[in-house]
């Protein structure tokens, strides 16, 4: 069997969805099959030598996107098509948020005969409830005539797939998984490395720092929180984006920009959890979100914000907090409870890293899709 997965990612790190794709092309490997995954621009060196070394053959598809967050949706669908023709896989993958450019690629590829691919649509960002007309007429209804299965990564996603008539039987729930982690470095590297006491409550977020993740809610959180406590803590901000200046600027206009360290896209997210004490997170539309699954692993507690399947990696009150999207005052008196309970935020955290480990491996989600895309390819 041959999958040619389609991924609009430009890799500049080694992440948590780069590391289910080498998982995923082992998987392949050990069965004989051939996973071939095509970027919207080429992986850095550890990226592509990890895939190499997983069995995994990565190809670039022209004029996609010219940069993180800058692709050009209907550049895809000819080169595709080209692909697709090329290659001659059993199973196209897409794992891309634009359903009509997938449609328009998935019925070009039909018209031009030869042999044909079964298609599966995976979900890219976070799908919302349909509305009344939404449930009758939608792109992602319409783009059942040319995909045979959809992948959600949520129930909730699942669940809003079937709203706008997608069989349930058409539809796969794998949850978005990360592997086991090891720290590499001694304890209290970090706290050294950004001048901070040991007792330094760290509180961390990672992300693109665009509109959406909302990173200045965390920072109004912050200096809301910071007046109430007697312990100090500091903000980490993991991630670069066209937000940095701004946010950078309301740090200080808090009067918090001593507390709050801008440390810019990193390859070393897990070691940096490692050494945290919180996740907070306050995106606005997620799916399931790889930041919360990694500090899950890390073993530290979250505190969020309701988007996409906040609800079912957290254990509200066991392993973290879950608010609901603009209660700013309930963010800022859980976050406090943690950051002054030390024992909270490891019991909290034990139980974290116990849901992670029973949920979210990298090796079940990659075993399963290998498995779904087998089922597909014969079907």
């Amino acid at each position: 069997m041959k999958t040619l997965f389609f991924c609009n990612l430009i890799p500049l790190k080694t992440g948590a969805f780069e590391t289910l794709l080498a998982t995923i092309g082992a998987e392949f490997a050990k069965a004989g099959d051939e996973f071939v995954v095509v970027f919207g621009g080429a992986p850095i060196a550890p990226v592509a030598e990890a895939l190499k070394a997983n069995g995994v053959r990565w190809l670039v598809l022209p004029g996609w996107a010219d940069g993180p967050g800058r692709e050009h949706a209907w550049r895809f669908v000819l080169p595709a098509v080209a692909l697709v023709r090329r290659e001659r896989p059993d199973v196209a993958v897409v794992h891309f948020g634009n359903e009509l450019p997938t449609l328009a690629a998935s019925l070009l590829v039909r018209l031009g005969g030869g042999p044909q691919p079964h298609w599966v649509w995976q979900q890219d960002q976070q799908i919302r409830d349909p509305g009344r007309l939404g449930r009758h007429v939608s792109r992602i209804r319409v783009l059942a005539a040319g995909v045979d299965r959809f992948v959600a990564v949520y129930e909730g996603g699942r669940q809003s797939l079937i709203k706008r008539g997608i069989p349930e039987a058409c539809i796969a729930k794998i949850p978005n998984s990360i592997a086991p982690y090891e720290p590499q470095r001694p304890a209290g590297w970090l706290r050294r490395e950004l001048g901070l006491r040991a007792e330094t409550v760290v509180i961390v977020t990672t992300g693109s720092l665009i509109p959406r993740k909302r990173q200045d809610f965390l920072l109004r959180a912050c200096a809301a929180m910071g007046g109430r406590l007697t312990c100090d803590w500091h903000l980490l901000i993991v991630g670069d984006g066209p937000g940095r200046p701004p946010l950078a600027d309301l740090a200080r206009a808090l009067g918090i920009d001593a507390r709050v360290h801008f440390l810019g896209l990193r390859n070393d997210v897990r070691e940096i959890l490692a050494q945290a004490d919180v996740l907070v997170h306050a995106s606005l539309a997620e799916t399931c979100t790889y930041a919360i699954t990694e500090s899950m692993a890390a073993g530290i507690p979250a505190v969020v914000t309701e988007a996409g399947a906040a609800r079912e990696q957290i254990e509200t009150g066991r392993s973290g907090y879950v608010l609901d999207r603009d209660d700013l005052d309930g963010f800022i008196a859980r976050l406090g409870e943690l950051i002054g309970d030390e024992d909270r935020r490891k019991a909290m955290g034990h139980e974290a890293r116990q849901r992670w480990a029973a949920r979210y491996r990298v090796e079940h989600a990659a075993r399963r899709y290998h498995e779904l895309y087998r089922t597909v390819a014969t079907a």
